[in-house]
């Protein structure tokens, strides 16, 4: 195998990857419960560890998932659309190689998933606080204004191994402060 190839697998992901990471911030967003949604899809139990499986990666992304997320969020699908081409542009400018057609890729093959997935276990295990300021709405990014590019903390966390450091040496000092 090529160099090339085998640098381009080491940061592959899918458009369906980036569609699940923005209705999740969405979700967060605009304070919508997993058990909303999986109520919306008509899902019996109504609890949110469906939702959270389709969140994860662990579920396949369907247009019935992503329509519905959108209708829940009161967010236009075309608006989500253009969020997460933003984000693909964004990605293969930082070197990945995104799949925009074709299924999603395995779960242990995703490198944006794995990383996205680090990112939320950080920042839930340790309560974490999203930091970053100004606070741009998951619509806004990752252009926000003036060709200012500020992605969402989740993306920011997987392009930005300097900015990640920093939260969590951050977070290690706070700890040390406390004892």
């Amino acid at each position: 195998m090529s160099e090339d190839f085998n640098k381009c697998c080491e940061k592959s992901t899918s458009y369906y990857t980036i569609i699940r990471i923005l209705l999740r911030e969405l979700r967060i967003e605009r304070k919508v419960h997993q058990a909303q949604i999986c109520q919306l899809l008509g899902i019996t139990g109504i609890t949110g560890s469906t939702w959270s499986k389709v969140e994860s990666g662990e579920i396949q992304l369907t247009l019935e998932h992503v329509l519905t997320a959108c209708f829940a969020c009161h967010v236009l699908p075309s608006e989500l659309f253009q969020t997460a081409q933003n984000y693909q542009n964004l990605l293969c400018n930082h070197g990945w190689y995104v799949a925009a057609h074709g299924s999603a890729l395995p779960k242990e093959e995703d490198k944006l998933s794995i990383d996205a997935n680090a990112y939320y276990s950080f920042i839930y295990k340790n309560s974490f606080k999203r930091s970053w300021l100004p606070c741009y709405e998951v619509l806004q990014t990752p252009w926000p204004s003036f060709n200012t590019c500020a992605p969402l903390d989740v993306f920011r966390w997987i392009l930005d191994p300097v900015w990640r450091n920093q939260q969590e040496n951050s977070l290690q000092n706070q700890q040390e402060d406390i004892f």
